[in-house]
């Protein structure tokens, strides 16, 4: 069970790369492994280099001393035992290659049918000094001996389609590069590929679930087939039979691409049958079929009893609660009626719609008892009248206050399984009626998981027990009465995975994350290694390996959390070991495999774009329109003049339809000039944009922009809406060294917007204020440029101190409060970016430090300075670098270093360049002709 044709494929001046073919017969025990073996030239001292896996034929031996001579051997491995050796015979001297190109980058399948395979690979880390002309493919059946070429001509793309295979079979590859020397040597692939063996695919799976009942329609869904035959599902076949004996299969469709179909024209209260079949290129699979029958009678059902409080002589609040199921569409309207209790007809209390579960009632006549009941619509029609109120008597005339927060939601991150608890404080009168939601529904408690409470001075409570990530989203609340509406929206974040329990893994390694099968939606972490349990204040250390696989932080011996683990690597993805994430691919990278990793696009919250201000005279009417970016299902749209939330009636009419969002005021007075306000919230965030109505008589706009730079309207910006992000020291802890005795004094400046709460330790253990006043002084400098806080510690001892702050911080700025001088730091790094050949690539670094620091923008080592195509402008804080119409030449890693005369400190980051266009795919039998010279056929 020897190997075969070990032979020498490449080498650089400090590696070497052989390849090999696996042994006629495995010797009676299936093979573990292959063991490569290194000698130096003119010593018989051998010494085991690396074990790798049986599927793996190629190897590059790395850190080998350039110009020395070596021997190299490769044994087969099994469970009995190793083999006798294949030696190279001939020593192999450590160098570049002369003049010939190095041997092409690492080759990747990208797609395998049943008669094709579709390769890519890297170009060459060395062109020999000499441009590279093309690449030539060959292929060989696995067990031939005889390699075959597959293209007539040289290819210059680095991406070829191999295709006249046979189904079912395994195949080797390899490519060279060429320049005008000659050939390179071959780049193999590491392992056979076997092309597909196809079928029509299985069933889908089910079961066939009703994700909504209609009365005319039903929309059903279903997973893929397990298995797809080899060939991609092109389309599912959806069919329908009438629960009657004697009725047919009818075609609803053939051309569904995804999982989910929605089936019209159905006939109220009858029942029918569903099944739905997979379709590829070589046949339909079985049907799947739904269990039992389905009837067209949506479970619809009517609203809670409805209860009228905040009376007063002629008008009070009706409330109720949503029905328990929607029939699967969501409720578009509500209907709200009254009656005098002595009299039988019900009258409609309003024309307009009636979007949520409270409405103010006016105009009721003092003394008179009424009663009242609601029902609602959605799209598989109204629903059953509710039970009748209790009946209530208009009386005792009140003042009326609209309600107002005295004390406004805050944003919430909490642990996961932790409880969430939103508070507010809602004045008002008569007493408002406050109601909560979630992604725009209504949230009823339960009691266990959800908690609704009211306390005395106007308090009202949100408690969210045992939280998990689905409860991560945004949340409202909105206060009525007779006065108006106002409502308030937080956001709640939790903690998740290894975060929940204060861990962070700093060991990103592709091994580190595998794949269960290639429609698994699961990665697990298999190698906890670099999994730290972190603790303020404590201190560990960490072993290096490849540095790309580290975040900035490990590199630069700063401070540590768990938001270590999660940082972007190329093509702006953001890799993150301590989540799960679905989807991706297995990429083979120099014997090693790789999962690139494809995570969840991240959440945008909306954009309201800008209104145009409006002219209007008394009388008149203004209309106001915003269009909205990024909205979806969850969006909601609020008006404001003023500080007033706006409703629609006689006076406004407002609508929203389709990120559209649609104000008219009417009957223009001089008491409607001012500013109006569009606010828009969805899961993910919220906006605002803001517009004049100049009534004439009152404010002219000419005037208005004359003076614009006084009266100019400035966007507000609800600091408890920001977006969060992890807190930021613009100066770090220097270490200090101090005689007994003497003072010693320790500052950070860290950014203060919202301002952070600070704590000190000593070993681990907090220093409070307080604890030892004459030992500590604790000082804060607020207030300062940019907003900026600094804090000072003075101990009468040599301590080791760290900070770490608790509330999230939004700007990123600069303070320079304890000393005359500081060290070059820079602030932010330039990031790694993808651009199109052709295009611009744009850098900036915003640096800090006394003296002011310079800056230089180096590659490959050397500085560089503006050019044609290259330009690097700076002030005295900040630099950029741009490069114009982008080279594939221009790909690459590049440095920038900022130094004074206090210190130094460099950033690196990488350039990548995609090629403008892609050529289409070329599929190219491959004909039986000889390779040319040095990669002749051989056998043996």
């Amino acid at each position: 069970m020897v190997p075969q044709k070990l032979e020498v494929i490449d080498t650089t001046k400090s590696t070497v790369t052989l390849a090999w073919e696996k042994p006629p017969h495995d010797g009676g025990s299936r093979l573990t492994g292959y063991v490569i073996e290194a000698s130096k030239a003119g010593t018989e001292r051998w010494l085991k280099v690396v074990t790798v896996k049986p599927t793996i034929y190629e190897h590059t031996i790395i850190s080998l001393n350039e110009g020395e001579q070596y021997l190299f051997r490769v044994r087969a491995q099994n469970q009995k035992g190793v083999s006798e050796p294949r030696e190279i015979v001939t020593a192999v001297t450590v160098q570049d290659q002369k003049d010939k190109p190095s041997q092409p980058g690492e080759i990747e399948i990208t797609s395998i049918f049943k008669d094709s395979i579709t390769l890519e690979w890297e170009r060459p880390e060395s062109d020999g000094g000499k441009e590279i002309l093309g690449y030539w493919v060959e292929y060989r059946q696995s067990g031939e001996s005889t390699w075959k070429k597959c293209n007539k001509e040289r290819i210059k793309d680095r991406q070829f389609t191999v295709g006249g295979l046979l189904e079912a079979t395994e195949y080797e590859f390899r490519v060279f590069a060429e320049n005008q020397t000659g050939l390179s040597r071959p780049r193999r692939t590491a392992m056979a590929v076997k092309t597909k063996l196809t079928y029509k695919p299985d069933k889908p799976v089910g079961p066939i679930v009703i994700e909504s009942i209609l009365k005319n329609s039903v929309v059903i869904s279903w997973q893929p087939p397990e298995d797809d035959g080899g060939a991609m599902i092109t389309n599912y076949i959806i069919e329908k039979r009438e629960a009657k004996e004697g009725t047919e299969w009818q075609l609803v469709s053939s051309s569904i691409s995804g999982t989910t179909c929605r089936i019209v024209n159905l006939t109220e209260n009858a029942g029918y049958y569903f099944r739905v079949s997979a379709q590829n290129t070589y046949g339909i699979s079985e049907a799947l079929e739904v269990s039992s029958v389905v009837v067209m009678k949506p479970p619809f059902g009517q609203p809670g009893q409805p209860v009228a409080s905040a009376v007063t002589k002629d008008s009070c609040v009706v409330s109720w609660k949503p029905p328990a199921s929607d029939g699967g569409a969501k409720i578009r309207t509500y209907y709200l009626e009254k009656r005098e209790k002595k009299q039988n007809k019900w009258i409609s209390v309003t024309t307009d719609e009636i979007r949520e579960t409270v409405y103010s009632v006016k105009d009721l006549i003092e003394g008179l008892e009424y009663e009242f009941r609601v029902k609602c619509e959605n799209l598989g029609g109204e629903s059953e009248w509710s039970e009748v109120s209790q009946p209530v008597i208009p009386k005792s005339d009140v003042p009326i206050q609209a309600p107002h927060f005295k004390e406004e939601l805050r944003n919430l991150n909490v642990k996961f399984q932790a409880n969430a608890t939103f508070v507010c404080k809602v004045t008002g009168h008569p007493k408002p009626i406050v109601k909560w939601y979630r992604q725009g529904k209504e949230i009823m408690p339960d009691g266990e998981k959800i908690k609704i409470q009211e306390f005395k001075g106007g308090y009202y409570q949100l408690v969210i027990t045992n939280v998990t990530d689905d409860d991560a989203t945004v949340y409202q609340v909105r206060a009525t009465n007779q006065g108006g509406s106002v409502s308030g929206t937080a956001s709640l974040d939790v903690e998740e995975f290894l975060h929940r329990h204060s861990i962070g893994h700093f060991d990103i390694r592709p091994d580190n994350i595998i794949y269960f099968t290639r429609r698994s939606s699961v990665i697990k972490i298999v190698e906890f290694g670099q999994a730290r349990q972190l603790k303020p204040g404590d201190s560990f250390r960490l072993q290096f390996t490849s540095p790309e696989y580290y975040a900035p932080e490990v590199h630069h011996h700063d401070l540590v959390s768990t938001a270590t683990d999660m940082w972007s690597k190329e093509w702006n993805t953001v890799v993150s070991v301590a989540r799960i994430s679905c989807g991706g691919a297995i990429r083979s990278q120099k014997g090693v495999t790789v999962a690139k990793v494809k995570v969840a696009p991240i959440d945008i919250g909306p954009i309201a774009g800008q209104i145009n201000h409006n002219v209007a005279e008394e009388g008149g009417h203004a209309k106001y329109v915003c269009r909205i970016e990024n909205y979806d299902q969850s969006t909601q749209v609020t008006w404001y003049f003023g500080m007033r939330q706006l409703e629609s009636n006689e006076k406004y009419e407002i609508k929203y339809e389709e990120g559209v969002a649609t104000m008219y005021v009417k009957d223009v007075s001089k008491s409607d000039d001012g500013t109006y306000r569009c606010k828009v919230v969805n899961d993910y965030g919220e906006d605002s944009s803001y517009a004049e109505l100049f009534v004439k008589g009152v404010r002219e706009i000419s005037e208005h922009y004359r003076c614009r730079t006084i009266r100019k309207v400035k966007r507000r910006v609800d600091t408890m809406r920001l977006l969060e992000r992890p807190p930021e020291f613009t100066l770090p802890l220097y270490n200090r060294t101090a005689y007994i005795g003497e003072n010693v004094r320790f500052g950070v400046t860290i950014t203060v917007h919202p301002e952070p709460r600070v704590t000190w330790f000593k070993s681990g253990q907090k220093i409070k204020p307080g604890d030892d006043d004459k030992k500590y002084t604790f000082e804060s400098d607020k207030a300062t440029r940019e907003s900026l806080s600094s804090y000072e510690h003075y101990a009468s001892s040599e301590e080791k101190i760290t900070a770490a702050e608790e509330k999230s911080l939004e700007e990123r700025t600069v303070h320079k409060a304890f000393k005359s001088t500081l060290p070059a730091t820079i602030l932010t790094k330039p990031r790694s970016i993808t651009v199109s050949e052709g295009e611009t690539a744009r850098f900036s670094c915003d640096v800090d430090g006394e003296p002011a620091p310079t800056i230089t923008w180096l590659r490959a080592g050397q500085p560089i300075v503006s050019s044609r195509r290259f330009q690097v402008t700076r002030t005295q804080y900040k630099s950029t670098f741009e490069i114009s119409l982008v080279q594939m030449s221009d790909e690459g890693s590049y440095t920038v270093v900022v130094e004074n005369s206090e210190g130094r400190q460099e950033a690196h980051f990488t350039l990548t360049i995609q090629r403008a266009k892609v050529p289409e795919k070329t599929i190219t039998s491959p004909p039986r002709i000889k390779s040319p010279e040095p990669p002749a056929a051989s056998v043996d």
